[in-house]
């Protein structure tokens, strides 16, 4: 009879969603917890009737631009948009709307403004966020009411709430920076290294495929990452800690009616465990486990059965994808995360 390894059972796992940056999630609240804090304590100190208004925009800021690559720019370009608008909806509502008497003729002004606006939104790409921001909260800015109302006063206190609120998050966002992209990826190369020494337990939390959904979300973290550094080596973690855990399962589901050979295959797949901690790779264990299984393909090579040349192959290819472990830089080389570090 066949010699599998023994049964693995997976346990129930949460989803993805689950699997985040704890340390910059919790960063982030705090953020928005600050800047909530800031302008309530000053919109019921001074009796702002508008403070509504700019706890929304911060609320909105806060958690928005959290997760975007740069915060700095995108509070830059709201502020812009918002301030534009100001001025824009001040001339249209005290300039133009107090002169509309029917609806025909709003919508007569609004339907070639907004085709206007749309279509320079498309000849400039460089202002495309500009002008989409422009479009969309133009509503908000010239707040039509039935019976209209035009006092100067509630005009100039709303739009003031909205500016303000954006720029006390972009203050939150100056004393309360998010981490770097390269602590980032840090964080999240450790986390496939975690999850990869899992991997190579007897009771993985992890099936394959999940693993690799688990490794791809990784990833995709710091696809929108501007530091290329952090992006490229998180990515060849991912790639290379992938191609080996494919593997381990290739040795797993591998029988043979050999139990000599079965023994073979249960060694190589206890040599990957001095290879890879949480902290990194073990660079004097990783060439001893090369060098072993090099040896073991070599002698399987030269074995009379069949299914010592298809393990040998298995073998092979994981020796192949170890390999890459290798071409991990000399700690401190990669400043400042040191991404990917014999010891880390």
């Amino acid at each position: 009879s066949g010699a599998p390894v023994d049964q693995i059972h997976i346990r129930r796992t949460p989803g993805l969603a689950r699997h985040t940056d704890n340390a910059e999630a919790i960063w982030s609240g705090v953020r928005t917890f600050c800047t909530l804090t800031v302008i309530g304590a000053w919109s019921i100190g001074a009796q702002w009737e508008s403070g509504p208004g700019a706890l929304t925009l911060a609320a909105i800021s806060c958690v928005l631009y959290s997760i975007v690559a740069t915060p700095f720019k995108s509070l830059t370009l709201l502020m812009r948009t918002l301030v534009l608008l100001s001025l824009f909806s001040f001339v249209v509502k005290f300039g133009l709307m107090v002169q509309i008497t029917d609806l025909w003729q709003f919508l007569l002004f609004l339907f070639p403004l907004f085709v206007t606006m749309q279509l320079l939104k498309l000849q400039m790409p460089k202002l495309a966020g500009l002008w989409g921001q422009l479009i969309v909260f133009m509503g908000s800015f010239i707040a039509v009411t039935n019976p209209p109302v035009y006092d100067f006063a509630d005009f100039l206190n709303d739009n003031t709430a909205k500016i303000v609120g954006v720029a006390i998050s972009w203050l939150a966002f100056a004393i309360l920076r998010p981490g770097s992209d390269a602590v980032k990826s840090r964080r999240h190369i450790r986390a496939l290294r975690r999850d990869f020494v899992d991997q190579l337990s007897r009771h993985p939390s992890h099936s394959e495929s999940e693993f690799e959904s688990l490794t791809y979300h990784h990833v995709s973290q710091l696809s929108n990452s501007q530091d290329a550094l952090a992006r490229r080596w998180l990515l060849r973690w991912g790639v290379v800690l992938l191609n080996c855990s494919h593997v381990v399962w290739q040795l797993r589901a591998w029988e043979s009616r050999s139990d000599p050979l079965s023994r073979v295959r249960d060694i190589c797949i206890s040599l990957l465990r001095d290879v890879m901690s949480e902290r990194g790779v073990q660079q004097r264990p990783l060439a001893v486990t090369l060098q072993e299984l090099q040896r073991i393909c070599d002698t399987l090579a030269h074995h009379h059965q069949p299914a010592a040349h298809e393990l040998a192959a298995i073998i092979w290819r994981l020796h192949c994808s170890l390999s890459q472990l290798e071409q991990a830089p000399a700690q401190g080389t990669l400043s400042p995360g040191y991404l990917m570090t014999p010891q880390a």
